[in-house]
């Protein structure tokens, strides 16, 4: 019976606590859904311009070899573009993540068996697609080639010249923009909100409801503390980060301000994020359940690991959303394409509206009472 008192006990009190009891249930099957559709092996749905001078039967084959991968594997959708300098600005731009020129008088080289080569310039940044859309590319050149009849030998089938726009960047130092984006998540979720909880819980929090203090006051310096450490510690992994790998900020002062104001914003956007969820949560139990969900919902989906292109469509849709999509892309844009400020300003912008809504929500939400 004694036994049986301790184990009622125990029992009633995580019925008492459902969120707990459920998150057993749910999220192994958000990571099934998440981790399953975020680190698929093959990649699909690239995308790939297409820029062709050429208007002779080689050409014309070469674009229908590139259409048979789009709807056949479906390794990448082709893109038809006017010239290579809008498809160069396409490409580094990143709204297309290979550039194929085809250049006039193809055919002509290839029918008469001199040099004939095909121009693809990839976005190496990303190594994997790069090297997904390179092998495919090269198999729907070689795939035209036929020999022709000549006194002279001849120089073989046509050819794929491939470049790199950018430096090589290997796959370790690939992971340094996510690795940053992580370490300010895991920041946030030992601050912040969390020690708001804790004081819920420990009952120091009520001596809050005898101040005249607000939501905004309270919210405001729990966020302006929780940023501090979580720059310290996230500055901290990035210059390591760049010291192991070798990488660094490019785009000069301007390149080191927009990277900041990044960090800067990713930092109060999380932080915020995290209050508007657990702003209302009395047990300390919740905070690891939901810091556990959102860590999967949100980092794997961001294209720190692997392509978004690649993601089923409903995943590509919140990855548009997820505010750790553009943190690394804002510093894969300065740390891997030239510092390239202008990519950036536009994740730059996105987490700044990010940041100024959860603040606003998470201030609405605020539990100011027992």
């Amino acid at each position: 019976m004694k036994v049986w008192a301790v184990m009622k006990r125990d029992l009633l009190r995580l019925l008492r606590n459902p969120v707990t009891l459920a998150s057993s249930v749910l999220l192994p099957l958000v990571y099934l859904v998440v981790l399953g559709n975020s680190l698929q092996g093959v990649l699909t749905g690239l995308r790939l311009g297409l820029v062709v001078a050429d208007d002779g039967r080689e050409a014309r084959d070469l674009v229908g070899a590139l259409q048979a991968v789009q709807n056949g594997p479906r390794t990448f959708t082709v893109t038809p573009m006017l010239d290579s300098e809008r498809g160069m600005r396409e490409l580094r731009a990143g709204s297309v993540q290979g550039l194929v020129v085809v250049p006039a008088g193809f055919s002509r080289r290839v029918e008469q068996g001199e040099n004939a080569a095909v121009g693809l310039y990839v976005d190496n940044v990303d190594a994997i697609a790069a090297a997904t859309i390179e092998q495919s590319v090269s198999g729907a050149v070689g795939s035209i080639g036929r020999a022709v009849v000549r006194l002279e030998p001849h120089l073989g089938p046509p050819q794929l010249r491939a470049q790199e726009i950018y430096p090589r960047v290997d796959y370790d130092t690939s992971l340094v923009p996510g690795v940053v984006v992580l370490s300010i998540f895991m920041a946030s979720m030992i601050t912040g909100a969390f020690n708001v909880v804790m004081d819920r819980f420990l009952g120091v929090h009520e001596a809050y409801l005898s101040t005249p203090l607000r939501r905004m006051d309270i919210n405001l310096g729990v966020l302006a503390s929780g940023t501090l450490v979580t720059l310290a510690s996230s500055t901290a992994v990035l210059l390591i980060g760049l010291l192991i790998t070798g990488a660094r900020v490019h785009g000069g002062l301007s390149g080191v301000a927009v990277l900041a104001a990044t960090m800067v914003l990713t930092a109060v956007g999380m932080l915020a994020m995290m209050m508007l969820v657990l702003g209302r949560a009395s047990h300390p139990r919740v905070v690891g359940v939901v810091n556990g969900f959102l860590n999967i919902l949100l980092f794997f989906p961001s294209g720190a690991l692997y392509p978004i292109q690649s993601f089923p469509g409903w995943l590509r849709a919140f990855a548009i959303v997820d505010p750790e999509t553009h943190a690394v892309a804002a510093l894969k844009a300065l740390l891997f394409r030239g510092g390239d400020v202008s990519a950036a300003s536009g994740h730059v912008l996105f987490l700044a509206a990010f940041s100024a809504a959860m603040l606003l929500a998470s201030t609405a939400t605020l539990k100011r009472t027992l």
